[in-house]
């Protein structure tokens, strides 16, 4: 069984907002490998001018911040104020949409159980007591501002980069892998630096984002670019290890990822099936999904004000996109 793509986006040119792309990614991998590479040509020099690297240090926790700062940035260059509020308005849900928020809820706090179940099934260890119920709901809460830089990956990597690989690729499935691979290649001197069991493991660690953002590049698709339903359901599965359900290694990282594929391929086939028409939504791009026809359209509480893309010169955006209709009708991912 394959995830297929029955209703491809029309594959579109980076160029005019090439420059964004690369600010945020300069911003985002940029920073935080230049951070790494200093520390390890210069350690005892970083570590005097900067101090310890820790979750708590100032310059570590604006650098995990810097999705969300790259891409407000982005916003904001793009499209002034009126591109900020765009993207705060696209956070508020869909009244037909609402359903889904304790859906995918009830469905990661069953994962992050079952992964523990299965490990047991399996023979993989596990931590012999977990929290209690009200230690897991307080450890759920706490997560929100503890896990540092997740409010941030959600409204950076799935706010923007993930709609502008949709742009260039048209495609859900490479947008996915794309952010994905975005994803592990930031977070990676957290993973490589911190201790020999976590190098080893950032392999499998990619792997499982890359189908993460499969599903969710399907998902956001349907949600019409609220990041909220990346959010959410984020949350609620990075909470098992401090629950003390399973242990973060390499066996526990192999059924976490059959268990997010198989999670992925029933997406695809429930959001096909709620689709009058069978064909799943098509691909939310930027800049298109902030503006106001493409909000309009997708029935937003808030819509978008203003269409700058359509604002700009049309010889400058689209001209260079007419060749390549045909070709971008394409059947399957894989």
């Amino acid at each position: 069984m394959t995830v297929s793509e029955t209703s491809p986006a029309l594959k579109r040119p980076a160029k005019p907002y090439t420059k964004y792309v690369v600010l945020y990614l300069a911003l985002t991998i940029g920073s935080v490998w230049a951070l790494t590479i200093f520390y390890l040509a210069a350690f005892d020099f970083a570590v005097a001018t900067l101090g310890e690297l820790h979750l708590r240090n100032p310059i570590v926790v604006v650098i995990l911040h810097s999705p969300m700062i790259a891409a407000f940035l982005v916003f904001f260059l793009y499209d002034g104020f009126r591109g900020l509020g765009n993207f705060f308005r696209t956070l508020v849900p869909r009244k037909k949409d609402l359903l889904w928020i304790p859906a995918l809820l009830a469905l990661m706090f069953g994962y992050i159980f079952a992964i523990r179940y299965l490990c047991i099934l399996f023979g993989i260890e596990v931590p012999a007591e977990t929290e209690t119920p009200l230690e897991m709901v307080l450890t759920f809460l706490e997560l929100f501002y503890a896990e540092v830089g997740m409010v941030a990956i959600a409204i950076g990597w799935f706010g923007f980069f993930l709609p502008f690989m949709h742009r260039v690729t048209g495609k859900r499935v490479l947008a996915g892998v794309y952010t994905g691979l975005g994803i592990a290649v930031f977070v990676a001197p957290g993973n490589v630096f911190a201790s020999f069991d976590l190098a080893i493991a950032w392999p499998l660690y990619a792997a499982q984002l890359c189908v993460l953002c499969i599903g969710m590049s399907f998902l956001l698709n349907r949600m019409k670019g609220n990041v909220l339903f990346f959010l959410l359901p984020f949350w609620a599965s990075a909470s098992g290890s401090a629950m003390k359900l399973y242990l973060f290694a390499i066996p526990t990282q192999f059924v976490q990822l059959t268990v997010f594929a198989i999670l992925t391929l029933v997406l695809v086939l429930v959001l096909k099936r709620q689709s009058p028409t069978g064909e799943l939504d098509a691909p939310f791009t930027f800049p298109d999904y902030l503006e106001r026809d493409y909000t309009l359209k997708a029935g937003a509480v808030f819509p978008g004000v203003g269409n700058k893309s359509k604002e700009t010169s049309k010889s400058t955006v689209d001209a260079p996109e007419e060749p390549q209709l045909a070709a971008a009708r394409q059947g399957d991912d894989g």
